[in-house]
């Protein structure tokens, strides 16, 4: 039995790896278009646009790195867009995992692109 799903594993991470863009060519699909810092210090956000210029619809994974004025971390935001289709356009949408007091800066710590099933 464990061979079996050894082997479901590794066939499943071929596939998906076979189907991934490089990030960074995923990367140039993606804008951030808003980075906001939470009136309270709460979670900052991020937000953009993804313009699919694939020939394939894909899903799209974005890890944003948030940082406070001095260039300091201060967190992570992960989304996923579940389908987006050949050169169409989405929206996303990113919340820091931490609080954060004050001003953020936003950047794209990487974009994956998949087919989308």
């Amino acid at each position: 039995m464990r061979s079996r799903i050894l082997a479901a594993g590794v066939c499943g991470l071929v596939l998906v790896a076979g189907c991934a863009a490089s990030s960074k060519t995923a990367a140039r699909d993606v804008t951030i278009t808003a980075c906001e810092p939470s009136p309270s210090g709460g979670h900052p956000t991020a937000s953009g646009h993804i313009v699919n210029h694939s020939s394939k619809a894909s899903v799209y994974t974005i890890h944003v790195k948030f940082k406070d004025s001095a260039g300091n971390g201060v967190g992570d935001g992960l989304t996923g867009v579940a389908r987006v289709e050949a050169g169409a356009t989405a929206n996303w949408h990113a919340n820091d995992t931490l609080n954060a007091k004050g001003p953020v800066k936003c950047s794209l710590a990487s974009v994956t692109r998949n087919v989308s099933p």
